[in-house]
């Protein structure tokens, strides 16, 4: 080759590396831009997760906060349901057999009175145990002898071991606080409890027909709804 080929030929090289692509170059910009749409796709839905991730952690949180737990099973509760006739205000023809028992004595407005109670027959036959105030020394059946209105107060008598029984009110023929009950004659100890399970003893004070009359101290505004008789053990007083 000539000095004048060599010189053409190296012109000719040059002017094509002018026009030729640089490969390299091209493939690495080829990939850099490849990769860019990736990183903005990974953005456009790890966003929303992110978010709904917050989501339920919020509501698993407020979940745990306000589920309120159970309340504990009630205990069991002593004895059986006491089931007292409404009482009968001053029923009439009422037929009295043998002497009243005295109950408690009490004051009036003007006097002072003593709470009986009286084993009675109904006019329609019907046993009933009936609950009458007398002024302090007075005759039973004297004249104007009765306390208020609601003097006497009768119940039915039926066949439960708890037969009959009569709670005490303001204004009535036996005053608050005070219950009186007639129950089987072979009934040793009887217990009574109020709605939140309180004790009462009832302590027996005679007989009334062929039954024992019990007298109990009771909570004002909460009467005994359930009852035991004989109990096997001993039933603490709640708290």
């Amino acid at each position: 080759m000539t000095d004048h080929e060599r010189k053409l030929a190296d012109a000719l090289r040059a002017e094509a590396d002018k026009v030729t692509p640089n490969l390299d170059a091209a493939w690495a910009e080829q990939l850099r831009r490849q990769r860019r749409p990736r990183r903005r796709r990974a953005a456009v839905w790890a966003a929303p997760l992110a978010a709904v991730l917050v989501v339920l952690t919020s509501v698993a949180i407020a979940t745990q906060v306000n589920t309120v737990p159970p309340p504990p099973a009630p205990a069991a509760r002593p004895g059986q349901d006491l089931v007292l006739a409404k009482p009968s205000i001053s029923p009439p023809d009422l037929n009295f057999a043998g002497e009243p028992k005295a109950l408690v004595d009490f004051a009036g407005q003007t006097e002072a009175w003593t709470s009986y109670a009286a084993d009675a027959t109904d006019r329609a036959g019907q046993r009933v145990l009936c609950v009458e105030a007398l002024p302090m020394g007075a005759t039973h059946g004297g004249p104007e002898s009765n306390f208020g209105i609601e003097s006497p107060s009768c119940v039915p008598v039926s066949g439960s071991p708890v037969s009959a029984g009569y709670v005490g009110k303001n204004g009535g023929p036996l005053p608050e606080g005070k219950a009186v009950f007639l129950a089987d004659p072979m009934t040793r100890v009887l217990r009574l409890y109020d709605e939140a399970g309180n004790l009462s003893l009832a302590k027996a004070i005679g007989t009334l027909g062929r039954d024992l009359l019990f007298l109990a101290d009771v909570k004002p505004g909460s009467p005994p709804v359930r009852f035991e008789v004989n109990p096997t053990r001993a039933q603490p007083a709640s708290r």
